[in-house]
């Protein structure tokens, strides 16, 4: 019970912390506000629910989906659970997608949850403000056996 409560009062904290005006004003969204909105989703999925937040994160209108800045989910087994800006991608196995380059790196986010609860990964992927291929600089953290991701497009990451 106290932890619940916890939880809630946590979320929303969280929630009323706005992502900043990077995300307000069309440009990428930076480092600690990926983090903060992980954070955030993995707060309002305690709080709220697992039906009622990958609901929540798969609405394309909603709070977790804002231009580039959005949470995607996947099982830890490379399931996709929820995505906002590409909805067919939701139950499909992804441990083989790759980038254009060929990197399979749902498969390397996967793979590193064995072994830790975070991460940072650069990938490339269309953005969905600019319509271009770009590189993309990921967040993750595992909770429940769900991975939680977000990320920003970053033209120097690596």
């Amino acid at each position: 019970m106290v932890r619940t409560l916890i939880a809630a009062a946590f979320a929303l904290v969280l929630a009323a912390v706005p992502l900043g005006t990077a995300c307000a004003d069309g440009a990428a969204p930076s480092k600690d506000e990926v983090v903060a909105q992980v954070k955030k989703g993995i707060a309002f999925y305690k709080s709220a629910g697992k039906d009622k937040a990958i609901a929540e994160f798969n609405n394309k209108d909603g709070q977790f989906a804002k231009g580039e800045d959005y949470i995607d989910v996947h099982d830890v087994a490379g399931n996709c659970v929820a995505h906002p800006t590409t909805p067919s991608l939701v139950g499909l196995n992804r441990l083989e997608a790759a980038d254009p380059a060929g990197k399979k790196f749902i498969k390397e986010i996967v793979d590193a949850s064995k072994t830790k609860p975070s991460g940072w990964l650069t990938y490339q992927r269309k953005n969905p403000v600019s319509g271009k291929v770009e590189n993309k600089l990921a967040y993750w953290e595992v909770y429940d056996g769900l991975i939680f991701k977000a990320g920003t497009y970053d033209p120097n990451a690596k």
